[in-house]
């Protein structure tokens, strides 16, 4: 009867031993896929949800996030869409575990997003990376494959010929956002 105890001892002990080992391997390859995740999978995972983006100029974005690209992130905050450049964000608020991969299998680049708003005409503030608080305002008239030109309009007026205040070429770059109405979607 002893030899029956020690027996079940050792198979108690070694059956222990492997689900540690099994528990550590689990583990190591968690942490090995975490670290092949991006940030655009993270704020993927919460698209639909509420997050706070501060940039690096220190502006900070407070609303829903509505889709998520490799290189930027569409945010809604109350009546206006904000494209914000994913290397331009310093830090997230409000982010959970939840992760996603992209939904597309062809990703839109800023540039692509970019020249949707330069095809619909719409108007547009663009915050600048600088030491100053630097923001245009205007209409997208071209955008090239690192440049935005954009013609500069007058606060609160339309987009008529007399109150365009000339054009401007911003490299892409320095854009830290990019933000509309919220009929422009992207």
């Amino acid at each position: 009867m002893r030899w029956d105890l020690l027996f079940g001892d050792l198979e108690a002990q070694m059956h222990a031993a492997t689900q540690q080992e099994l528990e550590r391997q689990i583990n190591e390859l968690a942490r090995m896929e975490a670290s092949q995740l991006t940030l655009a999978q993270a704020l993927r995972g919460a698209v639909g949800g509420q997050l706070s983006l501060v940039m690096c100029n220190g502006t900070a974005f407070h609303g829903e996030v509505r889709r998520v690209e490799p290189q930027w992130v569409l945010v809604n905050e109350s009546n206006r869409s904000v494209l914000l450049p994913l290397t331009m964000i310093l830090r997230v608020q409000g982010l959970g575990a939840q992760r996603a991969t992209a939904a597309s299998k062809v990703p839109y680049t800023l540039a692509a997003a970019l020249r949707i708003l330069a095809r619909n005409r719409s108007m547009v503030v663009l915050d600048l990376d600088s030491s100053r608080p630097a923001t245009l305002r205007g209409v997208l008239d071209q955008v090239g494959a690192d440049y935005v030109q954009l013609m500069q309009l007058a606060d609160g007026v339309s987009r008529d010929r007399e109150n365009r205040q000339g054009s401007v070429v911003v490299p892409m770059n320095q854009l830290v956002s990019v933000a509309s109405s919220t009929d422009n979607e992207f």
